[in-house]
């Protein structure tokens, strides 16, 4: 192999086996490298870019993960929302009636369903840790965001 000038100015040599040196002029032939320097910049290139292009691969997943995650927090978050706004709304529904039955039957309304909401809180603790965390979580972040 040709000796090169390093960028300090100095001679860059590099021995190589004859095996490896005729198997580098055939693999440049078979692909079309234009020299055996080439060559080595790429396998260079490759070799030092290599765990730099997985960890950008990885980071670019983990994005989209994080994104696909909050998506579906999102999605629960309005589900859960919109669960108890339809429960809430059918305990509250009653058809015209007088005024004073219809404040008495909202409050009954409110009263059952905090009570339904309670009990379905005591169920939820006697279920798998998933359901728990899940309710932690919305209630933290609801009080969190309320102070």
């Amino acid at each position: 192999m040709k000796n090169n000038k390093r960028l300090d100015g100095k001679n860059m040599c590099l021995s190589l086996t004859k095996k490896l040196e005729i198997d580098m002029r055939s693999f440049c032939r078979d692909k079309g490298i234009e020299s055996e320097s080439e060559l080595v910049r790429q396998a260079i290139a490759s070799y030092i870019y290599t765990d730099y292009k997985d960890e950008t691969l990885k980071l670019q997943g983990l994005k989209l993960v994080q994104e696909k995650v909050t998506e579906l927090r999102d999605m629960l978050e309005i589900t859960f929302s919109y669960i108890q706004i339809m429960h809430k709304d059918n305990l509250a529904y009653h058809p015209d009636i007088d005024t004073h039955f219809a404040e008495a039957a909202f409050n009954s309304a409110n009263n059952r369903y905090s009570k339904l909401f309670n009990v379905f809180q005591d169920s939820l603790k006697n279920n798998p840790p998933l359901f728990e965390r899940l309710l932690h979580k919305y209630y933290t972040e609801e009080s969190d965001g309320q102070t």
